[in-house]
């Protein structure tokens, strides 16, 4: 069996009376692209949020890069985090510092590297994103495929071995979005980084996907390849598939 950097082993959540998540369990295994996929309401964010220990976790629930998030006090989380790279539907880049200015703000607050090096690692970074000429413009003067760009190159910029990224094809045009999924591709044969994405993207998920977690009613209703998903046995499963 494959290594797996994420396990989710019987996770509930509730708000009020309202479940949101009921026994939903799956894993997410060492260098491969896992989407995360469900209607609206579905629990996906939930998840990611659980996996981001911005949620408390009960111990045995839920384990990233072999630490039992349930078990981890603030100190040890902020560990984890920097092994962990996050890429935000909106880019989160902050609108009053340069590209290269943002890409950099990890390694200037979690690190002691110098200046100097800390340059030639964004400006490796930003070409490996083709974002060469990007380092001194300001995110306003990015389009909007530029910008999902050089938010993928912070959340690598700490060479980290997961990334979770939320709909990070949102809003795109269907080149744009095929030229974001080579890249996230790119990454991943050539650093080995394990990506858990979640889409909406039908596109999108057959060209990266190497496994699908599909959620339905706070469940997992199906977990596999593309092929098999529309072969699923879930109804609603084989109509996205299907039909889309």
């Amino acid at each position: 069996m494959d290594e797996a950097l994420v396990n989710v082993a019987h996770l509930e959540a509730s708000f009020g009376d309202h479940k949101v998540l009921e026994d939903v369990s799956f894993t997410v295994e060492k260098g491969g692209i896992t989407v995360l996929l469900g209607a609206s309401g579905s629990g996906k964010t939930t998840i990611l949020k659980h996996l981001l220990g911005l949620y408390d976790n009960q111990p045995d629930k839920i384990s990233v890069l072999g630490q039992d998030m349930g078990q981890l006090d603030e100190d040890l989380k902020k560990e984890l985090y920097l092994k962990m790279g996050v890429f935000y539907q909106n880019g989160a880049l902050i609108s009053s510092m340069t590209v290269g200015e943002n890409i950099a703000l990890p390694l200037q607050q979690h690190t002691k590297i110098s200046e100097k090096i800390i340059e030639r690692m964004v400006r490796l970074k930003l070409h490996m994103v083709n974002l060469d000429d990007s380092f001194d413009l300001y995110p306003s003067e990015l389009s909007g495929g530029m910008l999902k760009r050089a938010a993928l190159a912070r959340a690598i910029i700490m060479d980290p071995p997961l990334v979770f990224c939320d709909e990070p094809g949102a809003g795109l045009d269907p080149v744009t979005l095929a030229s974001l999924d080579e890249l996230i591709l790119s990454l991943n044969h050539q650093l080995g980084i394990t990506f858990l994405i979640v889409t909406h993207e039908l596109a999108s998920i057959q060209r990266i996907a190497d496994k699908i977690v599909f959620l339905a009613d706070g469940k997992v209703a199906f977990e596999g390849d593309f092929n098999a998903a529309k072969k699923a046995e879930h109804q609603g499963v084989r109509d996205f598939f299907n039909t889309h």
